[in-house]
């Protein structure tokens, strides 16, 4: 069953307000980042630039995962969302091992690193308060619409104001001397995207593969069989004497007994 209209219609503008938030961070970050000398705050930067591609993909897979049944697919489109995580997590991988090997570069130069310059700690620490506000609000609305791929956006999110809060200790570490912090927290972020990414990817391949529901799902289901009135299996089930078996999509769970 799909959510309620309202609901998906809020779930629409969680999306397009990350895109809004993303696109000003993206921009404020990338010329602040390049002309405070921050390789921190740039990579920070491509962090909040792949959050715009992934609200992109998120909008996207919306607007089809809700599709009704057709002759092609018969079961409907749900799995639109769960390709969609899998395609988020691809991308946060590739963006964090990008990040990692351009930090890395850095130092081990033989260049001396340079001081940034203190511009560069108040964006990052805008960008921090901007991120997790934006999380609290985005998984608000995802845990009500019951989307595992709005939760993984949210959780995005979040990953992007902890990776801001790690930026911004490697340039006041750099403001005060140790210059080859700010390059260190660019690697930092870079394992954080690639983290994430990770988690994101495995856990989409497993509801690809139709992964069990969790314990606690089906003996929820199992009690919804038990107190419904006229189900003549209830009483053998709840005895665990029928075989159960469930499956996952990112926003359906199947049980069949």
């Amino acid at each position: 069953m799909n959510p309620h209209p309202s609901l998906q219609q809020a779930a629409q503008r969680s999306l397009w307000l990350s895109v809004a938030v993303n696109v000003v961070l993206t921009l404020l970050q990338v010329a602040a980042g390049l002309w405070a000398g921050s390789q921190a705050l740039v990579a920070d930067a491509l962090h909040s630039l792949s959050d715009l591609v992934a609200d992109f993909v998120a909008l996207l897979a919306r607007r089809h995962s809700h599709k009704a049944p057709d002759d092609d697919h018969h079961y409907g489109h749900q799995r639109f969302e769960t390709a969609a995580s899998l395609a988020l997590g691809l991308l946060l991988l590739a963006a964090g091992a990008g990040m990692l090997l351009g930090a890395g570069s850095k130092i081990t130069s033989a260049t001396p690193l340079a001081p940034v310059h203190q511009a560069a700690l108040w964006v990052a620490l805008l960008t921090l308060l901007s991120k997790e506000l934006l999380f609290r609000y985005m998984l608000k609305i995802a845990s009500e619409v019951r989307s595992s791929m709005l939760v993984a956006n949210a959780w995005h999110a979040h990953a992007d104001a902890a990776s801001s809060l790690v930026v911004a200790l490697g340039i006041a570490g750099n403001l005060a001397g140790y210059t080859w912090l700010d390059p260190l927290a660019a690697a930092l972020v870079g394992f954080m995207v690639g983290k994430t990414g990770w988690g994101f990817a495995w856990d989409a391949l497993h509801d690809l593969m139709d992964r069990a529901a969790d314990a606690d799902t089906v003996a929820a289901i199992r009690a919804t069989l038990l107190a419904t009135p006229g189900c003549g299996v209830c009483t053998t089930c709840a005895r665990g004497a029928w075989p159960t078996r469930s499956r996952s999509t990112s926003t359906l769970r199947s049980t069949a007994i």
